[in-house]
Protein backbone atom coordinates (compact mmCIF):
# COMPACT_ATOMS: atom_id res chain seq x y z
CA UNK A 1 0.00 0.00 0.00
CA UNK A 2 2.75 1.83 1.07
CA UNK A 3 4.83 1.73 -2.21
CA UNK A 4 1.64 2.38 -4.37
CA UNK A 5 0.86 5.74 -2.17
CA UNK A 6 4.41 6.23 -3.22
CA UNK A 7 3.72 5.82 -6.66
CA UNK A 8 1.12 7.84 -7.22
CA UNK A 9 3.00 10.62 -5.22
CA UNK A 10 5.73 10.25 -7.46
CA UNK A 11 3.53 10.51 -10.87
CA UNK A 12 1.90 13.67 -9.54
CA UNK A 13 5.26 15.28 -8.50
CA UNK A 14 5.92 14.69 -12.21
CA UNK A 15 2.48 16.29 -13.56
CA UNK A 16 3.48 19.23 -11.68
CA UNK A 17 6.96 19.42 -12.72
CA UNK A 18 5.55 19.14 -16.50
CA UNK A 19 2.56 21.17 -15.76
CA UNK A 20 5.23 23.86 -14.45
CA UNK A 21 7.25 23.61 -17.56
CA UNK A 22 4.35 23.70 -19.96
CA UNK A 23 3.11 27.28 -17.92
CA UNK A 24 7.10 28.36 -17.86
CA UNK A 25 7.13 28.26 -21.81
CA UNK A 26 3.77 29.57 -22.54
CA UNK A 27 4.54 32.73 -20.45
CA UNK A 28 8.37 32.75 -22.41
CA UNK A 29 6.66 32.30 -25.78
CA UNK A 30 3.64 35.81 -24.68
CA UNK A 31 6.54 37.85 -23.06
CA UNK A 32 8.63 37.62 -26.45
CA UNK A 33 5.14 38.45 -28.63
CA UNK A 34 4.70 41.39 -25.88
CA UNK A 35 7.93 42.73 -26.37
CA UNK A 36 7.68 42.49 -30.20
CA UNK A 37 4.71 44.29 -30.30
CA UNK A 38 5.99 46.84 -28.12
CA UNK A 39 8.89 47.71 -30.52
CA UNK A 40 6.68 47.63 -33.30
CA UNK A 41 3.94 50.00 -31.85
CA UNK A 42 6.60 52.15 -30.45
CA UNK A 43 8.19 52.84 -34.24
CA UNK A 44 5.09 53.18 -35.45
CA UNK A 45 3.76 55.90 -33.25
CA UNK A 46 7.52 57.29 -33.46
CA UNK A 47 6.57 58.04 -37.23
CA UNK A 48 3.10 58.37 -37.28
CA UNK A 49 3.67 61.81 -34.48
CA UNK A 50 6.22 62.94 -37.08
CA UNK A 51 5.02 66.15 -39.70
CA UNK A 52 2.77 64.99 -41.90
CA UNK A 53 5.35 65.15 -44.65
CA UNK A 54 7.31 62.28 -42.98
CA UNK A 55 6.40 59.64 -45.87
CA UNK A 56 8.18 56.16 -44.80
CA UNK A 57 8.19 54.70 -40.99
CA UNK A 58 12.39 53.72 -41.97
CA UNK A 59 14.74 55.47 -44.28
CA UNK A 60 14.47 54.35 -47.88
CA UNK A 61 17.71 52.55 -49.28
CA UNK A 62 19.26 53.73 -51.77
CA UNK A 63 20.94 50.94 -53.41
CA UNK A 64 20.17 47.37 -52.99
CA UNK A 65 22.10 44.31 -54.30
CA UNK A 66 20.77 41.21 -53.44
CA UNK A 67 23.71 38.79 -54.63
CA UNK A 68 23.20 34.97 -55.63
CA UNK A 69 20.05 33.52 -54.47
CA UNK A 70 20.07 29.99 -52.76
CA UNK A 71 17.96 27.63 -51.27
CA UNK A 72 20.64 26.62 -48.67
CA UNK A 73 18.28 25.15 -46.18
CA UNK A 74 16.50 22.97 -48.49
CA UNK A 75 17.68 20.03 -46.93
CA UNK A 76 16.34 20.73 -43.97
CA UNK A 77 12.62 21.20 -45.28
CA UNK A 78 13.18 24.53 -45.96
CA UNK A 79 12.41 25.26 -49.52
CA UNK A 80 12.49 29.26 -49.17
CA UNK A 81 15.58 31.12 -51.52
CA UNK A 82 17.91 33.32 -49.62
CA UNK A 83 20.77 35.69 -50.21
CA UNK A 84 23.75 35.55 -48.07
CA UNK A 85 24.73 38.75 -45.86
CA UNK A 86 27.49 40.24 -47.31
CA UNK A 87 30.79 38.10 -45.74
CA UNK A 88 27.99 35.89 -44.01
CA UNK A 89 30.47 32.86 -44.58
CA UNK A 90 33.28 34.41 -43.26
CA UNK A 91 35.52 32.46 -44.97
CA UNK A 92 37.51 35.58 -46.52
CA UNK A 93 37.42 37.43 -42.75
CA UNK A 94 35.16 39.65 -40.93
CA UNK A 95 36.56 42.95 -42.60
CA UNK A 96 33.26 44.26 -43.16
CA UNK A 97 31.46 43.33 -39.66
CA UNK A 98 31.86 44.89 -36.50
CA UNK A 99 33.35 42.39 -33.91
CA UNK A 100 34.00 43.74 -29.95
CA UNK A 101 34.70 41.66 -26.85
CA UNK A 102 36.83 38.77 -28.02
CA UNK A 103 34.41 37.28 -31.21
CA UNK A 104 36.94 36.64 -34.36
CA UNK A 105 37.13 34.49 -37.09
CA UNK A 106 38.25 30.89 -35.93
CA UNK A 107 38.68 27.22 -38.07
CA UNK A 108 35.62 25.28 -38.61
CA UNK A 109 33.03 25.68 -40.76
CA UNK A 110 29.50 24.66 -39.67
CA UNK A 111 28.88 20.98 -40.73
CA UNK A 112 26.67 21.22 -43.59
CA UNK A 113 29.12 23.12 -45.76
CA UNK A 114 25.57 24.57 -47.50
CA UNK A 115 27.64 27.18 -49.30
CA UNK A 116 30.37 25.02 -50.30
CA UNK A 117 32.05 21.99 -49.45
CA UNK A 118 35.88 23.93 -49.27
CA UNK A 119 34.40 26.53 -46.61
CA UNK A 120 36.56 25.92 -43.42
CA UNK A 121 35.75 28.92 -40.85
CA UNK A 122 33.05 29.82 -38.97
CA UNK A 123 32.70 33.19 -36.47
CA UNK A 124 33.63 32.53 -32.34
CA UNK A 125 31.53 34.97 -30.04
CA UNK A 126 32.68 34.14 -26.52
CA UNK A 127 30.54 35.68 -23.29
CA UNK A 128 30.40 39.22 -23.16
CA UNK A 129 31.40 39.51 -27.36
CA UNK A 130 29.24 41.01 -29.96
CA UNK A 131 29.43 41.17 -33.95
CA UNK A 132 27.58 43.65 -36.03
CA UNK A 133 26.79 42.47 -39.59
CA UNK A 134 27.13 44.82 -42.64
CA UNK A 135 23.78 46.93 -43.81
CA UNK A 136 21.50 44.81 -46.32
CA UNK A 137 18.08 46.23 -47.50
CA UNK A 138 15.05 44.48 -46.32
CA UNK A 139 11.51 44.87 -47.33
CA UNK A 140 8.45 43.40 -47.53
CA UNK A 141 9.67 40.90 -49.35
CA UNK A 142 12.58 40.10 -47.05
CA UNK A 143 10.69 37.97 -44.03
CA UNK A 144 12.91 36.21 -41.93
CA UNK A 145 16.66 35.53 -41.14
CA UNK A 146 18.47 32.36 -40.41
CA UNK A 147 21.51 31.01 -40.10
CA UNK A 148 23.68 28.09 -38.34
CA UNK A 149 25.04 28.11 -34.97
CA UNK A 150 25.91 25.84 -31.85
CA UNK A 151 26.64 26.42 -28.23
CA UNK A 152 29.91 25.98 -27.41
CA UNK A 153 29.40 26.31 -23.54
CA UNK A 154 27.01 27.76 -21.08
CA UNK A 155 28.19 29.83 -18.21
CA UNK A 156 27.60 27.88 -14.30
CA UNK A 157 25.67 25.03 -16.30
CA UNK A 158 23.16 27.35 -17.02
CA UNK A 159 21.34 27.99 -20.29
CA UNK A 160 22.98 30.05 -22.49
CA UNK A 161 20.98 31.88 -25.41
CA UNK A 162 22.48 33.81 -28.98
CA UNK A 163 20.36 37.03 -29.30
CA UNK A 164 19.64 38.44 -31.92
CA UNK A 165 18.79 42.66 -32.96
CA UNK A 166 18.38 44.50 -35.83
CA UNK A 167 18.73 48.07 -36.14
CA UNK A 168 16.53 50.08 -38.39
CA UNK A 169 17.07 54.05 -39.23
CA UNK A 170 13.34 55.75 -39.16
CA UNK A 171 12.54 58.41 -41.48
CA UNK A 172 12.89 61.21 -38.81
CA UNK A 173 17.03 60.08 -38.34
CA UNK A 174 16.24 57.91 -35.52
CA UNK A 175 18.32 54.35 -35.19
CA UNK A 176 16.89 51.73 -33.17
CA UNK A 177 17.65 48.31 -31.70
CA UNK A 178 14.70 46.03 -31.97
CA UNK A 179 14.81 42.22 -30.82
CA UNK A 180 14.85 39.36 -33.64
CA UNK A 181 12.38 36.43 -32.09
CA UNK A 182 13.02 34.11 -30.82
CA UNK A 183 17.06 34.11 -31.21
CA UNK A 184 18.57 30.69 -30.53
CA UNK A 185 18.69 28.50 -27.31
CA UNK A 186 20.86 25.85 -29.64
CA UNK A 187 22.69 22.75 -29.10
CA UNK A 188 26.46 22.03 -28.37
CA UNK A 189 26.61 21.01 -32.70
CA UNK A 190 26.14 22.88 -35.60
CA UNK A 191 22.08 23.28 -36.50
CA UNK A 192 20.24 25.55 -38.55
CA UNK A 193 18.20 28.13 -36.07
CA UNK A 194 14.75 28.64 -36.60
CA UNK A 195 13.66 30.89 -39.12
CA UNK A 196 13.33 34.51 -37.38
CA UNK A 197 10.98 37.02 -38.67
CA UNK A 198 12.02 40.82 -38.90
CA UNK A 199 9.96 43.02 -37.42
CA UNK A 200 11.41 45.71 -39.21
CA UNK A 201 10.79 44.19 -42.77
CA UNK A 202 6.90 45.46 -42.15
CA UNK A 203 8.03 48.86 -41.66
CA UNK A 204 8.23 50.08 -45.14
CA UNK A 205 4.78 51.23 -46.35
CA UNK A 206 5.49 50.52 -49.83
CA UNK A 207 5.67 47.15 -51.30
CA UNK A 208 8.90 48.05 -53.01
CA UNK A 209 10.88 49.91 -50.64
CA UNK A 210 13.38 48.71 -49.20
CA UNK A 211 15.16 49.68 -45.95
CA UNK A 212 19.07 49.46 -44.50
CA UNK A 213 19.17 46.89 -41.57
CA UNK A 214 21.66 45.84 -40.23
CA UNK A 215 22.35 42.72 -37.45
CA UNK A 216 23.89 42.27 -34.22
CA UNK A 217 24.51 39.05 -32.65
CA UNK A 218 25.29 38.29 -29.21
CA UNK A 219 26.08 35.31 -26.66
CA UNK A 220 24.36 35.88 -23.39
CA UNK A 221 25.86 33.23 -20.42
CA UNK A 222 28.25 31.72 -22.77
CA UNK A 223 30.31 30.59 -25.75
CA UNK A 224 28.89 30.23 -29.07
CA UNK A 225 30.04 30.13 -32.99
CA UNK A 226 27.79 31.51 -36.04
CA UNK A 227 28.06 30.46 -39.59
CA UNK A 228 26.34 31.43 -43.59
CA UNK A 229 23.87 33.93 -42.29
CA UNK A 230 20.79 34.44 -44.48
CA UNK A 231 17.58 36.90 -45.25
CA UNK A 232 14.85 35.09 -47.08
CA UNK A 233 14.24 37.32 -49.77
CA UNK A 234 10.32 35.91 -49.90
CA UNK A 235 9.63 37.60 -53.94
CA UNK A 236 12.24 35.07 -55.66
CA UNK A 237 9.29 32.18 -54.28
Amino acid sequence: MSYLLGLSAHRLEEHNESSRTKGLTQMHLYLRRTVAAFFTATVAAVAFASPANAALLTQSATSCDDGPITQPFQRFGDQANYKQLAGGSFEAGAAAWQLSGGAKIVTGNESYKVRSSTDSRSLQLPNGSAAISPFTCVGLSEPTLRLFAKRNSALLGLVSTLNVQIQVQTSLGLSLWLPVLPGDLGGSSWHPTASMPLIANILPLSQSDKTPVRFRFAPLLGSWQIDDVYVDPYRMR
